[in-house]
């Protein structure tokens, strides 16, 4: 393992952080006549009497070097590449997920501000629906829950790195910073159950691509994509233009996690393919069973449409004529569902939405893709 490709991040670190990285994997502080140096012994399984010597302030002119040999020591010990051992030392707390973008020809200097802040976007929402489907499972939401928001809003923007363009995206687990006893692991906590979706999301993703078979994604949405997850996804790569984009995650050191996750470390690609395994899972899981009762929908109409001009000619009267009306939904968000109405009851909705009053109609809602709309609609009235 060397230190090419490794994020500015080292460049923070200090030496209270590698020592406390140090203990916490078995090293062994040694007391020193020179209280100007730090020196740790220790082991592992194919290496004994092991010594590390870090100078104890990071303002020694010596520190960047020691630091720079330190890392690529434990890189070459753990079989972990440099930049991830800088991230264990750094964020042992938090698990950290990384998104690289290539070019194709690889001669791009500049990334666009637009489509950058474009990315970054799509994935906090991403990062925002997986909390969402993991704090209350859903195959999809018609809009964002606010606890998906505030998990969105705990997360930061990290260190770029080196190799085209690199980000991350860091989600602290909130540990506890004591040492965990013996043989006691560190509790589970629902940050980690979040990033544990995300990378089976990844798993699942992967696995569906090699069988050329949406339905892996389908069947294990319990636990990995919702179907707004696979959409964004997709919508990611859509906009790459042609970028490779590449999705692991570095995990949080003092917290391992389930052993079929640890391959998303390595990197799940976004290909074209894999575009169309989202796009038709996605639709798979916007699709809802229509419910054995129907509902009461009351709100304000917000968009109106037809075929024809709304004169009483016969090609209007065979015109297809929709509207949209916001559903207030009790104890939830505000629905946008789509009704189809006949000439008669679709000039009241015009009446409704101009003069901005309220209607009110009973059906069965179902949710096809991306759209509400009402079954079995009758009753239809202005209030």
């Amino acid at each position: 393992m060397t230190l090419q490709g490794i994020s500015p991040l080292i460049d923070t670190l200090s030496a209270q952080q590698v020592s406390s990285y140090l203990l916490r994997k078995g090293w062994k502080a040694v007391d020193y006549s020179n209280s100007n140096l730090l020196v740790f012994s220790g082991t592992t399984p194919d290496t004994e009497n092991l010594s590390i010597v870090l100078p104890a302030k990071q303002t020694f002119a010596d520190f960047p070097a020691k630091l720079r040999d330190c890392v690529n020591l434990l890189s070459e010990l753990y079989s972990y590449d440099a930049q991830t051992i800088v991230h264990h030392i750094a964020h042992w707390d938090r698990d950290v997920l990384k998104i690289r973008l290539e070019s194709p020809l690889k001669k791009e200097q500049l990334l666009p501000l637009d489509y950058a802040s474009k990315m970054i976007a799509l994935y906090n929402d991403f990062v925002a629906f997986a909390a969402a489907t993991e704090k209350q499972h859903r195959r999809f939401f018609a809009k964002l829950p606010a606890d998906g928001r505030k998990f969105a809003d705990s997360c930061m923007f990290g260190h770029t790195f080196v190799g085209s363009f690199g980000l991350t995206i860091e989600c602290p687990l909130d540990l506890t910073p004591e040492l965990p006893m013996p043989n006691l692991p560190q509790p589970r906590p629902f940050k980690r159950k979040v990033t544990e979706r995300i990378a089976t999301a990844y798993v699942d993703l992967a696995t569906a691509v090699q069988k050329d078979d949406p339905e892996v994604i389908v069947r294990n949405n319990t636990v990995g994509f919702s179907g707004n997850m696979c959409e964004i996804l997709a919508d990611i790569y859509e906009m790459s233009e042609g970028r490779t984009v590449s999705q692991s995650i570095i995990w949080a050191p003092e917290l391992p996690p389930p052993q079929n996750l640890l391959t998303v470390e390595k990197g799940i690609p976004l290909d074209q393919k894999s575009c169309n395994i989202l796009k038709a899972a996605s639709d798979l899981l916007h699709t809802v069973e229509e419910p054995e009762k129907e509902k009461e929908i009351i709100g304000r109409v917000t968009f109106l449409r037809s075929e024809q001009p709304p004169v009483n000619t016969e090609e209007f009267a065979i015109a297809s004529r929709t509207i949209a009306v916001l559903w207030e939904v009790e104890k939830a968000q505000p629905l946008h569902i789509r009704i189809e109405l006949p000439i008669d009851l679709y000039r009241k909705a015009c009446d409704a939405h101009k003069f901005g009053k309220k209607v009110r109609i009973y059906g069965k809602p179902r949710k096809t893709g991306k759209y509400w709309t009402l079954l079995d609609q009758h009753n239809f009235e202005v209030i």
